[in-house]
């Protein structure tokens, strides 16, 4: 994972924080699978064939969900990456973020997982659901969004009147 994203990153950009999907996106397929035996033993063989069978596709989006999504904090921008035959890659310079939160369910709360939403002022919206740990994802991002903020306020009014000034007589 970070050798696909090492490359994508500028010689002094530096990965922060890398969050991973949680296990929960395989719990329907396990529900699946035991509905599809239950029914194979207790009803009718074919059909609970026919329910396993048809629990392959779900399992097969959970295990690319699992292995293929990354959400990474670098010291510049915010990286997305989701997909396995047809990869989508969403990057998200600090300037361009507008906000970022967090959809936590009730379960998720005691397992540790979320949905990790960062909206950008006319990039769109990175929005990943089932990551683990989400909160310190959250909370890394507005800590350096803070800091870069910081550093590109001016300092003091003085130094803008100016400036607004000259503009105005134009």
């Amino acid at each position: 994972m970070i050798n696909n994203i090492k490359g994508l990153l500028t010689e002094d950009e530096e990965i922060i924080y890398a969050a991973r999907i949680h296990w929960i996106v395989f719990v329907p397929c396990i529900a699946y699978t035991i509905i599809g035996l239950l029914v194979g033993v207790f009803f009718h063989a074919v059909i609970g064939g026919l329910i396993l069978l048809m629990t392959l596709y779900p399992l097969y989006n959970a295990i690319v969900h699992y292995t293929m999504t990354y959400l990474v904090l670098t010291n510049k921008k915010v990286l997305a990456r989701m997909g396995f035959l047809s990869r989508d890659w969403i990057q998200m310079a600090f300037e361009r973020i507008e906000n970022a939160h967090l959809l936590e369910p009730i379960v998720g709360r005691f397992l540790g997982y979320s949905s990790v939403i960062v909206s950008g002022v006319g990039t769109g919206t990175i929005a990943i659901p089932s990551v683990i740990n989400g909160d310190h994802f959250i909370k890394e991002l507005e800590a350096y969004l803070d800091e870069n903020r910081q550093e590109q306020k001016p300092q003091d009014f003085s130094e803008i009147v100016p400036e607004l000034k000259r503009a105005a007589v134009r």
